[in-house]
């Protein structure tokens, strides 16, 4: 398990399979996250920065990333230009119930973590073709949500982690990476950090929490910058917005309704921030997410 604070620890909830398309541009920032699942990150359009544990990426249209359960990860904007990345998270046991070969293992490259190893690669031309239809069709059993589309999922997840493995295989021998940063929590910021994951509905104010966690406010502030690369207000308006997308994807609230759940009390301030930050108004966005193809 990862000693990371509950805080920076996303999709919470028990699934076995999501796929999604984030769509981050504007003032969007994202937070240092860790989750129990596997993740696929492609990038569809733009580009970006993704920092992953102790390693440093530059990412653009058709670069992946395999993430691994429990790795520290996030991604960045460059000089502020959008960009889209199809998201694929799932169970372990899901790719399991399909296997019949126990010799070949296709979680192998989410588990091996060599020296040197690199979570980016990208398809060849030909290998690009297939993995474009398998994501499409993963997209498409997905929404239909049938009896039967589970078992759909788990084929073209089992053909599309082949697809990946062999393409890793010819990467091997691509230059290692050497880390460029490193991310630590002193014991003060950890608890900030998981007050602020169960209070961040609430009207919570620096001196308060530092007055709580009997430090200087200057401080907190200061080093609570320093360690997440956000101010506090910065972080929390990140956690709303976070859990606001989420209540739009996956619930049929009204959207005064998940503006009160994140905190806001007004629903046209909730309106702006939630524009400014994810480049859509939350109705859009709503609208956005349900026509994803």
């Amino acid at each position: 398990m990862s000693n990371y604070p509950k805080a920076l620890q996303t999709f919470v909830d028990p699934f076995l399979f999501q796929i999604f398309v984030d769509h981050n541009e504007g003032d969007w920032k994202m937070p240092f996250e860790w989750h129990d699942s596997l993740e696929i990150f492609y990038t569809l359009k733009g580009k970006g920065h993704y920092f992953i544990e102790d390693k440093f990426y530059t990412f653009q249209e058709g670069d992946m990333f395999i993430i691994g359960n429990n790795e520290l990860h996030k991604s960045q904007l460059i000089d502020g230009e959008p960009f889209e990345a199809l998201i694929i998270m799932f169970h372990p046991k899901i790719v399991r119930m399909l296997q019949t070969d126990n010799q070949y293992d296709p979680l192998t490259i989410f588990k091996e973590r060599p020296p040197g190893f690199s979570h980016q690669m990208k398809m060849n031309q030909d290998d690009q073709i297939i993995f474009d239809m398998i994501r499409k069709q993963l997209q498409t059993e997905f929404e239909l949500n049938r009896d039967d589309s589970m078992c759909s999922i788990v084929s073209l997840l089992n053909w599309l982690l082949v697809l990946i493995n062999r393409q890793y295989e010819k990467e091997k021998q691509l230059p290692s990476l050497n880390p460029k940063y490193s991310f630590k929590l002193n014991n003060t910021i950890s608890k900030a950090l998981e007050y602020v994951n169960e209070n961040f509905y609430k009207d919570l104010k620096l001196s308060d929490l530092a007055e709580n966690l009997f430090v200087s406010p200057s401080y907190l502030s200061r080093e609570f910058k320093r360690i997440t690369g956000f101010t506090l207000i910065e972080f929390i308006t990140s956690k709303r917005v976070r859990h606001a997308k989420n209540l739009l994807t996956h619930s049929y609230l009204q959207i005064t309704d998940i503006a009160s759940q994140v905190g806001y009390n007004n629903v046209t301030h909730f309106h702006l921030v939630f524009k400014k930050i994810v480049g859509m108004s939350p109705g859009e966005y709503r609208k956005y997410v349900s026509k994803i193809d």
